[in-house]
């Protein structure tokens, strides 16, 4: 069982364009996550994005013809770094980590 930290940058709506927030893996630092709209069929998941910073985090290019909201974030993610249990907190906020 893997607990995790997570903080959304924005306030999430049943139905996002662009989703941003950091996320903190035990035992590790924050890192960044980033879901944006794409004319794409499915989602496209790179665990390994690094911004210009050095910061390291999740991008993931999501279907515009899916909804993106909050619970999507969070199982994509699950799936995507192995978290079985988010724990919403305060965070670092992403665009000054990266």
């Amino acid at each position: 069982m893997i607990k995790a930290e997570i903080s959304f940058d924005l306030i999430m709506e049943e139905d996002m364009g662009f989703v941003e927030g950091t996320y903190r893996l035990p035992a590790s630092d924050w890192q960044v996550f980033i879901f944006s709209s794409c004319p794409i069929e499915r989602p496209e998941v790179d665990i390994n994005a690094k911004w210009s910073s050095g910061i390291t985090g999740v991008h993931v290019g999501f279907p515009k013809a899916q909804k993106l909201n909050k619970a999507v974030v969070l199982r994509v993610l699950s799936d995507a770094l192995g978290v079985t249990e988010w724990q919403e907190v305060k965070g670092p906020d992403s665009m000054k980590l990266r």
